[in-house]
């Protein structure tokens, strides 16, 4: 893990445990899982990372706080970055997804919000992968070959998927917006 990326990882579990501390100081009677659950949302729309991702800083800002730890270390941010099933079976949306990332047909993935970091671990059905490349792209930048890492022949078989995966863009009558943003997701299996 480079530097930056500790740095990066780090301030996320400190705002993290800071907003938890925060919210336990004004609301001291208040439902522990609400402040965790508004914890992860703050990260989510302050760091840009998924929701399934925020709510691992927040459980690992509430296991420190718990332990009475006053700083993060290798084996936090090892926490954080060694992500089960649960997650990789939310990261991985559709089953098909499953069945192709498991068979080597499918090797990158693209999310409206950052679900990992180069070097983070994601397990599917036990089976662990390595993100290698997360980076913020144009939804028009998406090449053939990208589509082709995503586990689909032609364009028009990813944009019926993408169109598939958004309902609520669907149901507004909207298709891909071309000048969107989006995070790529490349990832391998770790031998």
């Amino acid at each position: 893990m480079s530097p930056e990326l500790k740095i990066e990882k780090t301030q996320r579990l400190v705002a993290a445990l800071l907003k938890l501390e925060g919210l336990k100081r004004d609301e001291p009677a208040g439902d522990p899982l609400a402040q965790e659950r508004a914890s992860a949302n703050y990260l989510t729309t302050e760091f840009g990372i998924s929701r399934p991702l925020s709510d691992r800083y927040v459980a690992e800002a509430s296991r420190a706080a718990k332990a009475g730890e006053s700083s993060f270390g290798e084996e936090s941010l090892k926490r954080i970055s060694d992500l089960d099933d649960k997650f990789g079976a939310a990261f991985m949306v559709l089953p098909h997804h499953v069945d192709q990332i498991l068979k080597g047909g499918k090797h990158m993935s693209r999310r409206f919000r950052k679900w990992g970091d180069p070097g983070d671990v994601f397990r599917v059905k036990g089976k662990a992968f390595r993100f290698f490349c997360v980076e913020r792209m144009k939804v028009s930048d998406i090449t053939d070959e990208d589509i082709r890492k995503e586990g689909y022949q032609t364009r028009e078989e990813f944009d019926q998927m993408w169109i598939k995966t958004h309902p609520k863009t669907v149901a507004a009558g909207k298709t891909l917006d071309m000048d969107g943003l989006c995070w790529s997701h490349q990832y391998e299996p770790v031998e």
